[in-house]
């Protein structure tokens, strides 16, 4: 009798373990990670105030902008749009408070991760100091390093025996696919001159390529042709708390 019981007990319990996994396995789905953005800048213009003011939605934060790394992280609001913006009185109600646009960058819903690069105006143009550049950061991993051609020139870079060209107001990305460690590459950064029609040296070195650190490299036109700007912003890991949680 007590053989019958325990067989009928094993069966119970064998019957039942299935039925428990396939409660749990179909409970509730993990959520994925919000949607975030970086600022990152060529320079600032005189007179802004840093930190600053970011908008989303209703909500406003402060947020500073190092002119050598990326910001803090900004979650991004469900329309995608993200302002720096400057209280003022409202002339109209003193006692209340009015928002300038200084800059104004609109995320595509696709995009999980972006950078948003200001670029100031050469003169302000109403309220607006900026000019907003969005890069998806999707294909930008630990040791990467991006290079964003605002120049009218070809730009072109050698990592060791790698080369990375770079086509006037477009992005590329060298992808250090096989980093597990700081190593050291030497890294040569060239300009194609419109008026020489050939390539010239910008500027050579080595650098240290680590796992836990991205760095995004931005060349800007100079004051006179042939003359060529680099503005280098890193861009560490892991990921900080979001501004606007």
């Amino acid at each position: 009798m007590m053989i019958k019981a325990f067989c009928y007990f094993c069966f119970f319990l064998f019957g039942v373990l299935p039925l428990t996994a396939q409660v749990d396995s179909g409970g509730i789905k993990p959520r994925k990670p919000g949607r975030v953005a970086w600022f990152a800048c060529t320079s600032l213009p005189k007179g802004f105030e840093n930190p600053c003011k970011v908008m989303t939605d209703k909500s406003v934060a402060e947020l500073e902008i190092p002119r050598y790394m990326a910001s803090d992280p900004v979650k991004i609001p469900k329309d995608g749009i993200i302002r720096i913006v400057r209280e003022v009185p409202d002339p109209d109600e003193p006692e209340k408070i009015k928002y300038l646009v200084l800059a104004e960058a609109k995320i595509p819903g696709n995009v999980r991760q972006a950078l948003i690069v200001l670029i100031p105006l050469p003169e302000p143009r109403g309220d607006l100091l900026f000019t907003a550049m969005v890069q998806d950061l999707a294909r930008f991993k630990g040791g990467d390093r991006m290079f964003i051609n605002l120049s009218n020139t070809d730009i072109r870079v050698k990592l060791g025996s790698t080369k990375v060209l770079v086509a006037p107001k477009k992005v590329n990305i060298y992808q250090a696919t096989k980093l597990t460690k700081p190593t050291n590459v030497p890294i040569m950064y060239e300009f194609y001159h419109p008026d020489h029609k050939k390539w010239r040296l910008l500027t050579a070195s080595t650098v240290v390529l680590r796992p836990t650190r991205r760095e995004i490299n931005i060349f800007n036109e100079g004051t006179r042709i042939g003359n060529i700007r680099k503005h280098k912003v890193l861009f560490p890991l892991p990921i900080k708390k979001t501004v606007m949680d």
